[in-house]
């Protein structure tokens, strides 16, 4: 008996030291970043959507015979996301025109920007995301046509070269999206914007030159195909 008694209290010991037990914590254990409270992280997804909308130009620009009623704007965007948080590349069109009065027909002004943006999930309400939104790139005003004629009384016709604008442009707004299958979302969305470029007026005899902060606000639907990415 005493023999038994002295066999079953060294099992444990052989079986330890053969098998480690494994301890919270140690190297086998798998890292935090894989794991979430209810299962693994979520995947990363990528996305790609059609925009379409509005644009309305900022109304100071009317001092210079713009167009500043809503126009029709339209788009691309790609996203890769994770969680709460994605960013991505935006491509955005607008267009409006600029009135010359008796000189002829007023030329479009074609408002192209091409933008880093970025997005956050602020809250999720029945099924629907409430996302914070900013941007941040270049804009071109270009004109079309970019040349024209004009005839003042008694003088020889005058071409005029209408030189594309460039600027910086930011902006931030907030979309509701929501997914209406696994692989399609749709989302809309309220953004304004801001630039600064140079400017010119005639106040009185004189011709005055700036630098003028103006902006835009747009209204936009989108259509997304997500994808989960790895």
């Amino acid at each position: 008996m005493a023999l038994w008694a002295s066999l079953a209290v060294a099992a444990p010991s052989r079986v330890s030291a053969e098998e480690p037990e494994t301890v919270i914590g140690s190297v086998d254990a798998p890292p935090p970043a894989q794991r979430t409270a209810g299962g693994p992280a979520e995947r990363a997804w990528i996305s790609i959507g059609l925009i379409a909308g509005t644009t309305q130009f900022d109304a100071e620009l009317a001092d210079y015979r713009w167009d500043t009623t809503p126009q029709a704007g339209w788009g691309v965007r790609a996203l890769v996301g994770r969680g709460r948080l994605a960013c991505g590349l935006r491509a955005w069109r607008a267009s409006t025109t600029q009135s010359i009065g008796d000189l002829g027909d007023p030329p479009a002004v074609h408002a192209t920007s091409w933008e880093l943006v970025g997005e956050g999930v602020l809250a999720q309400v029945m099924g629907t995301r409430v996302l914070a939104t900013g941007s941040a790139g270049r804009l071109r005003l270009g004109y079309e046509p970019d040349r024209i004629t004009i005839q003042p009384p008694g003088v020889s016709p005058i071409a005029v070269d209408l030189e594309p604008v460039g600027a910086w442009i930011v902006g931030g707004g907030l979309m509701l999206r929501r997914a209406m299958s696994p692989a399609w979302t749709v989302g809309l969305g309220a953004e304004v914007r801001r630039f600064s470029i140079d400017t010119s007026h005639r106040s009185g005899d004189e011709i005055v030159q700036a630098r003028q902060a103006l902006g835009d606000w747009s209204a936009r639907f989108e259509l997304g195909w997500q994808v989960p990415w790895r």
